[in-house]
């Protein structure tokens, strides 16, 4: 099966992107009965030197474009592949890379499905695997148009690093400027806080709709700052923008591993819990003794959870730096 790799280097997390696929490509296509070109779009110059090390195939090809914009990728792509005959597009996991897949199969008049879990492929069709009707079904699907167009889970796979490979081969494309006409060419940066991908963090506190507003989001995530915990979000929180959404924990957010999480005022909806049953031990904070949390966590406090942290707190000592 001749596949291609499409990584977005213009976003912070590309070598997540690559280990992601590297690890979809190990548990479900045959090494030996594959022809991988790995696809891997970048905007900076000094980017470039550091790409072929993101690089889970036997080919790559670079592509530097303006910034990122799905209409750049889109076309670059269209530019790319217009003679070319991959059997399988697989693109990141997440909203930009689900995104780019549908838009792509729609162009190539191929198929698509994203947030795949599990895939058996031939040349001629794709049989692949997703939840459906909010996480509560695993729903097979068969794809017969190709090119098929897939996108993974976030988390259905383990990251596997990337190996060095000494015998890569490297083509370059460079299409700056490209469609400059249909965007604005004025743009500022509006400083934010800088994005993390916490996925195997030691120590996690997660806030739901039970935190009620921004403020009270704020001061859990002090909370978390002052133990040494990541804090992470619910998608509810999110949505109410009472917290940025490169904190949100789940099936559209972070997949997280974590030693110890913490999870304060969330119901415990399929979609969010399975950013977080990875932990290796869960405490709920909840004041409701009904919320779904509760059944699937180790450790249960119905309480308010302003009283629980104040009470954590007493636990941890600083100096200079937080220490249990």
């Amino acid at each position: 099966m001749k596949f291609k790799c499409i990584i977005n280097g213009c976003l912070s997390h590309t070598r997540a992107q690559a280990e992601e696929l590297n690890g979809f490509i190990s548990r479900f296509l045959d090494p030996e009965a594959s022809d991988g070109t790995t696809i891997i779009f970048y905007s900076q110059k000094d980017e470039r030197k550091a790409l072929p090390g993101l690089v889970p195939t036997q080919r790559a090809e670079l592509v530097r474009i303006d910034r990122y914009h799905p209409e750049s990728i889109l076309d670059a792509l269209a530019r790319i592949e217009y003679s070319d005959d991959a059997d399988l597009y697989l693109f990141p996991s997440g909203f930009a890379g689900s995104e780019i897949a549908v838009r792509w199969a729609f162009r190539q008049k191929g198929s698509s499905l994203v947030q795949v879990k599990h895939i058996d492929c031939t040349r001629d069709r794709v049989i692949a695997k997703k939840t459906a009707y909010v996480d509560h079904v695993l729903a097979t699907f068969r794809l017969d148009r190709r090119p098929f167009c897939l996108s993974p889970a976030r988390g259905c796979v383990d990251r596997l690093p990337i190996r060095a490979r000494d015998n890569l081969v490297v083509t370059e494309h460079d299409f700056t400027g490209l469609n400059k006409g249909i965007r604005a060419h004025d743009f500022h940066w509006i400083p934010v806080e800088h994005a993390k991908h916490f996925e195997n963090p030691r120590f996690l506190i997660v806030g739901g709709r039970g935190l009620q507003n921004k403020e009270n989001v704020q001061f859990l995530k002090n909370m978390a700052d002052a133990v040494g915990a990541e804090f992470g979000i619910s998608r509810a929180v999110a949505l109410n923008a009472w917290g940025p959404m490169h904190r949100l924990i789940g099936v559209s957010g972070t997949i997280a591993k974590p030693e110890i999480c913490i999870a304060a005022g969330v119901s415990g909806a399929a979609a969010f819990y399975a950013g977080i049953e990875k932990s290796k031990f869960i405490i709920a904070i909840n004041t409701d003794p009904l919320a779904r949390i509760i059944k699937s966590s180790d450790v249960v406090v119905i309480d308010d959870y302003k009283t629980v942290m104040a009470e954590l707190l007493k636990f941890f000592t600083f100096d200079g730096a937080n220490e249990a």
